[in-house]
C-alpha cells in the first residue's frame, strides 16, 4: 500500500453518504484469489447468462427490482464493450440492444472499477450497487456487497434474502456460506430441469460457482480471451503495470491525478440514443472538470 507517510486521509465511499436506513450490507467468505472474484464483478457479459433465472427479459424501460428477480429490458446476450481509462482505475460500457426500440436506442450498462478494491455496477430503479473484494490472503477473498439509495434502497433482511446470504441460514458467523465447492453449492437440478439456469441459489454463490471452480489461483495462461473479454484484460494489463511502477518507486494505482471524490463516482445503467456517447452517462460536472483539466485519456 506504499510509505505510511504517502497514505491519504480515507475517503467515504458514495455509498456511506446516504442514510444508514438506506445501505444493506451482504458479506461472504470466497476461497480463491482476489483477482479472480474481482474479474468476475468486473464483466458485465455474464449476468446474461449465469444470472439468466434471476434477470429474466422483460419488455420493460430499465433494470428493475420487483420481489425476487430484476428483469432487463434486453434479450442480448453478446454485449459490445467498450472502456475508459480514468485516474482511479476505468470506466466500461457494455453496450446491448434493446427490447424496444433497437434500430434507434442501445441499453448502456456503465461499470466502473476503483482501484484497488472497489466495483461500482449498475443500478436497478431501487437502489445503487457496489462491490468491495478484500484480499484475506493468497487463496482467500472476503467479499462485500452493498446495497443503497437516498430515498429508496432494500432493507438488510430482504437484501440478504435476496443475496442468500442470511447468517445462520445460509452463512456461518465467520461469513462462511453452506453452499460450497465441495457440496456442489446445493444445486438443485429438478429446479435446473423446470427452468432454473443454474440451480444454485443466490446470486453471489452463483458467482463463486465460477470464481472458486476456477482453483484457489488459477492459470491463466490457458485462458482465450474475447471481445467480451475487454474489462478483464484491460484490468490485468492495468494492474501488472501498476505493480511494475510501484515496484520501480513510482506511485500506487489509484493515487494520482486528478483525484476524483469517490463521492461523485457513478455507475449508470438505461436505454439511451444511439446517437449518445456512453462516457458522459453517470459522470459528474466536478469529474468531468477534472478529466478536462488533466487530460486522462479515453480508449
Amino acid at each position: 500500500m506504499g510509505p505510511a507517510e504517502e497514505f491519504r486521509e480515507f475517503e467515504p465511499p458514495g455509498w456511506a453518504h446516504a442514510p444508514a436506513a438506506r445501505i444493506a450490507i451482504v458479506k461472504m467468505h470466497v476461497a480463491c484469489n482476489w483477482a479472480q472474484v474481482l474479474e468476475g464483478s468486473i464483466d458485465s457479459a455474464h449476468s446474461s447468462s449465469l444470472h439468466s433465472s434471476v434477470m429474466p427479459s422483460m419488455d420493460v424501460d430499465g433494470a428493475k427490482a420487483v420481489g425476487d428477480y430484476w428483469p432487463r429490458p434486453s434479450t442480448d446476450k453478446a454485449p459490445r464493450m467498450q472502456f475508459q481509462l480514468t485516474s482511479f482505475g476505468f470506466r466500461y460500457a457494455a453496450i446491448r440492444q434493446p427490447i424496444a426500440n433497437a434500430s434507434t436506442h442501445d441499453y448502456v450498462r456503465v461499470t466502473l472499477f476503483v482501484a484497488p478494491f472497489t466495483v461500482i455496477i449498475p443500478p436497478n430503479d431501487q437502489y445503487k450497487m457496489a462491490q468491495m473484494l478484500f484480499p484475506i490472503d493468497d487463496g482467500n477473498t472476503m467479499f462485500y456487497w452493498v446495497a443503497w439509495h437516498e430515498t429508496k434502497g432494500i432493507t438488510q433482511d430482504d437484501w440478504r434474502k435476496f443475496c442468500a446470504a442470511e447468517i445462520g441460514v445460509d452463512l456461518d458467523h465467520d461469513f462462511r456460506k453452506v453452499r460450497t465447492l465441495e457440496n456442489r453449492y446445493l444445486q438443485d437440478r429438478d429446479a435446473m430441469k423446470a427452468g432454473d439456469f443454474t440451480g444454485i441459489k443466490g446470486i453471489p454463490a452463483q458467482d463463486m460457482a465460477m470464481w472458486e471452480s476456477m482453483g484457489p489461483i488459477t492459470d491463466r495462461s490457458e485462458d482465450n480471451l474475447g471481445a467480451s473479454d475487454i474489462a478483464v484484460i484491460q484490468f490485468r494489463r492495468q494492474m501488472i503495470a501498476a505493480a511494475r511502477r510501484f515496484r520501480d518507486g513510482g506511485a500506487a494505482i489509484g493515487t494520482t491525478e486528478p483525484r476524483i471524490p469517490q463521492a461523485g463516482l457513478s455507475s449508470f445503467e438505461g436505454i439511451v440514443p444511439k446517437s449518445t456517447d456512453w462516457r458522459t452517462l453517470g459522470v459528474s460536472t466536478e469529474e468531468r472538470a477534472l478529466q478536462a483539466q488533466n487530460s486522462v485519456p479515453a480508449a
